[in-house]
């Protein structure tokens, strides 16, 4: 499964021993909140690109639900939604 998450970042994350299942959700959260914070400039903004924004935030969002956590139950609660 993690052979085909392309972000270091994330890879790091879901290999690291030294974190604990929480850790993990915690620090992917957070990289999910990035990912969409960055969307909502990209669509306001032409002149911002992708960049594998998308692949991204599926990989992390994918990786939360095999973790327990699914952020998609929250979504629609706050202020910040897309």
């Amino acid at each position: 499964m993690l052979d085909k998450i392309k972000s270091p970042e994330i890879r790091e994350i879901m290999n690291d021993p030294n974190l604990t299942h929480q850790d993990r959700i915690r620090k992917l959260m957070k990289i999910r909140d990035d990912a969409r914070a960055e969307q909502r400039m990209a669509s306001e903004s032409p002149s911002v690109d992708d960049d594998g924004l998308n692949s991204k935030l599926r990989d992390v969002e994918m990786l939360l639900d095999k973790l327990g956590e699914t952020p998609a139950v929250e979504e629609g609660k706050g202020a910040n939604t897309l």
